[in-house]
């Protein structure tokens, strides 16, 4: 088993604060938590289901967190503040490891994933935005059972969709897109290796054309704005 010194090292690696730097990107920004803790053994991660009340993403898989508010301090705070009121999670029960570089959601919105450590113990009290809460092993992220793919094209980039399905507790839970993006990044940061199924190039050459992305639309938007 991963120590949690070991996890905390090796995110270190790619700890920046760049989301904090985009706080004027014409589509707004965001940040989440990835909520990382250990059950019978394993790294999990916790993950939320958008309820049907939310105006969009209604029943997607997620990580909690949301919009960057004016009076937020950096996307740190974002993320607390947003995993406090949809779970109830206490922001200082949060041991944060480390910010990664922000990723454009399908909206084009930058989102900056927090990644940080919560007790084992805790159980979740969603607000009326949260339908579920589950956790799953993170290494699954990176194995071929319950993963499939398929070739998109977003917003004129060719990207590929993932998707991995889980069982737990008598319920299936798909997670895909954006969610499954950032789990796949960290769990291969984490575990220092790549995905067992294909991907084109390393899993750092994949980090690397996520930031182009998130650059291209960036310079696009606000070559728009001028």
């Amino acid at each position: 088993m991963l120590s949690k010194d070991m996890v905390k090292t090796r995110l270190q690696q790619y700890n920046t604060s760049d989301g904090d730097r985009y706080r004027g990107h014409p589509l707004g920004t965001a940040a989440v938590l990835v909520p990382l803790l250990y059950k019978d053994g394993d790294l999990h991660v916790l993950l939320t289901v958008r309820s049907s009340e939310v105006r969009s993403h209604k029943g997607d898989v997620c990580f909690p967190g949301g919009k960057t508010d004016p009076e937020d301090k950096d996307s740190t705070h974002t993320a607390l503040r947003e995993s406090e009121e949809e779970i109830k999670l206490p922001p200082e029960d949060v041991d944060v490891l480390a910010r990664i570089s922000p990723i454009p959601a399908r909206d084009g919105m930058l989102v900056t994933p927090v990644i940080g450590f919560i007790p084992d113990s805790f159980k979740a009290t969603p607000n009326n935005e949260v339908a579920d809460v589950f956790t799953m092993p993170l290494e699954n992220f990176l194995q071929t059972e319950g993963h499939s793919d398929e070739e998109i094209s977003w917003k004129g980039i060719p990207a590929t969709l993932h998707y991995f399905q889980y069982k737990t507790n008598g319920k299936t839970f798909v997670t895909w897109g954006f969610t499954a993006m950032v789990a796949m990044i960290v769990a291969a940061v984490i575990y220092k290796r790549t995905p067992d199924f294909d991907l084109e190039n390393s899993m750092d050459s994949y980090i690397e054309s996520v930031r182009d992305a998130r650059s291209k639309l960036y310079a696009t938007r606000n070559s728009s704005k001028m």
